[in-house]
């Protein structure tokens, strides 16, 4: 039985996913204007879309399995705890928010 802390932790986490999600469709949309800005020069614009595509696939991957470890925690699997605290300890270096998220959440989700 998960405690209003770790609840509120998970729901924490799934809300920062969401919102990472977000973030990285704001920079899916500047990448792609940056390579309409230099598109006479098919070199650059290849590999502004390879890395851009390689760091989206990687970063949308890692904001899913976010959302789906918290989901999995409060649905009450004890494994999705230790991505959640992985998470959390990242989360450290996003100040300001992400350093309070992180820090409550390692508190909620540590303390047994």
């Amino acid at each position: 039985m998960l405690d209003n802390h770790s609840k509120i932790a998970a729901i924490v986490h799934i809300v920062l996913g969401f919102l990472s999600l977000l973030l990285l469709a704001c920079m899916a949309v500047f990448f792609r204007a940056l390579a309409e800005i230099v598109r006479n020069a098919p070199n650059v614009v290849e590999f502004i879309m390879g890395a851009g595509s390689i760091i989206f696939g990687v970063l949308v991957a890692l904001c899913l399995l976010q959302i789906g470890s918290a989901i999995a925690y409060l649905n009450g699997s004890r494994a999705a705890r230790t991505p959640l605290i992985i998470f959390s300890i990242f989360a450290l270096f996003n100040v300001p928010v992400g350093t309070v998220v992180g820090g409550y959440s390692l508190w909620a989700l540590l303390r047994k």
